[in-house]
């Protein structure tokens, strides 16, 4: 029951329902605590009865009102809709964890990888909550409560110089379109990724740096770049216009490229790795965490973490700071005989 009566007398309401904040009070008299209860959870009842629309409807919502203005919007939009199609595209308020979860028990059986259902439940838990932001839904985010799967953590891949060298003399001496050159020198000088470069127009080339603009995060970046090759740069771009794109598509020269090198990357790395490669080497140059995040265009510094371990002096206080290590320099006699 809800309203309970105490050892001291006095009422006890205690509220746990789906959608509602838990709350605990006590009154001195029963009709207070009944009074109290039916004011709680009342408005939460006629929210229920009046909001029918289903999944779909609500994903086109927050299309409307908030994922058509994303970069991604459209593909996330798919997304959702093929989730809500998968659930049944129920009543959007009835959706319950228990649902979810089985939904999650047969695609992570049916083979989809761990984090792309994460990504999955991630897209499905930021549409309800932006929706209650925007006081679209007056009810609570159904994924409350609902963890992702846990991943075992695995070291980003990165190239090494030699595959490197290996690479760029594969597209120097087996692709005709010039541009893979290019777009894959900067995304190893800049750390940027493939599309950012492909789509580069000639006015984001100035004063020895390239600007890149309609990132990911939508903010742009301006990085300086080495005066040869910017001088390179240039000279390929003579007689460009400034919205003149500078290079043509070359995404499927360089995957040949990739091939003809002898490199195998992980699954849908192909370009990414040269993202990868330039924060990687770069921490391991001794670069400063913050400064690859403004680099990177990163939003969220955690999202830059990733490549911390690779800084020549991380953690290496693990070394002096052992027990061990304090034990071995206070005792002359603790090398085995």
């Amino acid at each position: 029951m809800t309203v309970s009566k105490e050892k001291d007398g006095r009422w006890l309401v205690e509220i746990n329902r789906k959608g509602l904040k838990r709350v605990r009070r006590r009154f001195a008299t029963e009709l207070e605590a009944n009074r109290f209860e039916s004011d709680y959870v009342a408005p939460h009842i006629k929210a229920v009865e009046r909001d029918g629309r289903t999944l779909k409807q609500v994903v086109a919502l927050w299309f409307k009102y908030h994922g058509v203005n994303l970069s991604d919007g459209v593909r996330r939009r798919r997304c959702l809709d093929a989730v809500a199609a998968a659930l049944g595209n129920g009543v959007a308020v009835e959706l319950s964890a228990e649902a979810f979860v089985d939904y999650r028990y047969a695609r992570l059986e049916a083979g989809l990888s761990p984090k792309t259902f994460n990504n999955h439940h991630g897209y499905f838990s930021s549409m309800f909550e932006r929706l209650i932001k925007l006081k679209v839904i007056d009810y609570s985010n159904p994924l409350d409560g609902i963890d992702f799967v846990k991943i075992h953590e695995r070291q980003l891949s990165y190239l090494s110089g030699g595959q490197i060298e290996a690479l760029m003399g594969s597209i120097n001496n087996g692709c005709v379109n010039e541009s893979t050159w290019y777009v894959a020198q900067l995304c190893l000088r800049t750390g940027a990724r493939w599309g950012e470069v492909e789509q580069l127009c000639f006015k984001q080339l100035r004063d020895g740096r390239v600007t890149y603009e309609f990132t990911k995060s939508k903010r742009t970046r301006s990085i300086p770049l080495d005066a040869v090759f910017y001088a390179q740069l240039l000279e390929f771009a003579r007689g460009k216009s400034p919205n003149d794109r500078v290079f043509t598509n070359c995404i499927g020269a360089f995957r040949r490229a990739v091939m003809r090198a002898g490199l195998s990357l992980p699954t849908g790395q192909c370009s990414h790795i040269l993202r990868h490669s330039f924060a990687s080497h770069f921490m391991m140059n001794g670069g400063n965490i913050l400064s690859l995040q403004k680099i990177l265009g990163h939003a969220d510094i955690s999202m830059t973490m990733r490549y911390a371990h690779l800084a020549p002096d991380h953690l290496l206080d693990a070394i002096r700071l052992n027990p061990l290590a304090v034990i071995t320099a206070n005792d002359s006699h603790s090398q085995p005989r």
